[in-house]
């Protein structure tokens, strides 16, 4: 029984030679699961039970899976990589336009308020003219009240003048009373109309 047990335990571990597995290599390219009288086949062909070849084929389907799946999360954790670079970038971008469309906000509201203001300067051209012209007219006016009075200061000499002459000579034949205050033909008629 020992004996049988030993026997039991070596084919066990007996692996396939290289033959073997290429030959059912071939044979899982082309169908990865074969019929039953395939197996039965492929066991007498390469001097295995067909319990073996059932195995063998049983594990083969299952590594493939599993390398199918390692693949395929390859394939979509680049695939999401590039899509999380393609969204911090888009991000950004977002991010860079949101700061344009703020300052080009900030400028068209300072413009709409030069606009305002130029508005409202045109508006107030009118009532600014007319006080530039009230201001004017009122400087004209100042002037002509210094021109009066510069004339009234030279007909105040001038008769200081006279009365000087009049004192100082009584061969004229007029006192300062009768000659200059009651006879006006010496003074300049714009100083009486002052």
């Amino acid at each position: 029984m020992e004996h049988i047990k030993k026997s039991f335990k070596n084919s066990r571990k007996k692996r396939f030679s290289d033959d073997q597995i290429k030959s059912l290599e071939t044979t899982f390219k082309a169908e990865a699961r074969p019929e039953l009288h395939l197996k039965h086949h492929l066991a007498s062909k390469l001097g295995l039970q067909p319990r073996q070849i059932a195995i063998w084929f049983q594990n083969k389907r299952a590594r493939s899976k599993s390398k199918q799946i390692e693949q395929d999360y390859s394939v979509l954790k680049s695939n999401y990589d590039n899509l999380a670079l393609q969204f911090e970038a888009l991000r950004k971008e977002n991010q860079t336009l949101l700061i344009q469309v703020q300052k080009l906000r900030k400028k068209v509201d300072c413009e709409e308020n030069n606009k305002n203001t130029i508005e409202l300067a045109a508006s107030e051209i009118p009532r600014l003219l007319l006080d530039i012209n009230g201001n004017e007219l009122c400087g004209e006016l100042n002037g002509r009240v210094d021109y009066l009075e510069e004339e009234a200061d030279a007909d105040v000499l001038y008769m200081a003048q006279i009365a000087e002459s009049s004192l100082a000579s009584p061969e004229n034949g007029c006192s300062l009373e009768s000659c200059y205050f009651l006879d006006n033909s010496g003074c300049s008629a714009q100083w009486w109309d002052f």
